[in-house]
């Protein structure tokens, strides 16, 4: 059943939110849920891969299903998340990920995936208080600049891990591979018959070489480009 709630105060979600069966305790407005194996819960470990949303006990629009146990979840759109205080206090437009905490966000502050962007700061230093501030949904993989080279490691590893949990999110891993894997491969194989063409054109004609060199130099960056752009399409596969 759809239901529309009419807006009247700042704490309604403005997501479309689907009443989701979540199992577990300590499900209240603004916590954060993560799809597993076995179904639904609230996060419990940081950059969780398999973000889904957030509890909104007010959206404005929703599909009400009726199924016990169940709570309008925005996956989408602008909804109030509880996070919690750190020492590097959350400003509007930093990213927002899950955290140790069950149910619980912070603020991302290194690369992982995030479930989007503080649209509110909250400038408290302690992690054992808490707010809800309003935040852009959007789970996503995100690079942050800062430590973004030590953080690539990392981020891959919990990519792969929530690609066994998550249908979507291995379709995805899957399909960016074997766009990456075959681009490289091709980008290799065109390479190997440039070289090999060249030597032999450059001792039939030495006396054109600088045209032989000049057409080898072209088509090497033409395979550049092609494998860059590889990598490309599977980083925007996974980021979107």
């Amino acid at each position: 059943m759809l239901s529309v709630n009419q807006v009247f105060a700042q704490n309604n979600s403005s997501g479309f939110a689907v009443t989701i069966p979540v199992s577990g305790n300590g499900v209240v407005d603004g916590t954060i849920v993560c799809s597993t194996e076995t179904g639904y819960s609230l996060c419990e470990r940081t950059y969780n891969p398999n973000m889904y949303g957030v509890v909104t006990t007010s959206p404005a629009i929703y599909f009400d299903n009726s199924a016990s146990g169940s709570y309008p979840v925005v996956s989408n759109g602008k909804a109030y998340v509880l996070v919690k205080g750190g020492s590097d206090p959350i400003k509007i437009g930093d990213y927002i990920t899950s955290s140790d905490t069950l149910g619980v966000g912070q603020k991302a502050q290194k690369s992982g995936y995030v479930l989007g962007t503080a649209l509110e700061g909250y400038l408290e230093s302690d992690p054992q208080k808490t707010k809800k501030i309003l935040v852009s949904i959007s789970v996503k993989p995100a690079i942050l600049t800062q430590q973004a080279g030590t953080n690539l490691i990392e981020m891959i590893k919990e990519g792969i891990d929530g690609a066994f949990l998550s249908p979507l999110s291995a379709l995805r891993y899957v399909v960016a591979g074997i766009i990456v894997i075959a681009t490289v491969l091709f980008g290799l194989m065109h390479f190997g018959k440039i070289a090999k063409s060249g030597v032999e054109a450059l001792g039939r004609n030495p006396l054109a070489g600088r045209m032989i060199q000049f057409g080898i130099l072209l088509n090497v960056l033409m395979t550049i480009v092609i494998m860059i752009s590889g990598l490309a399409i599977g980083f925007l596969i996974l980021k979107f």
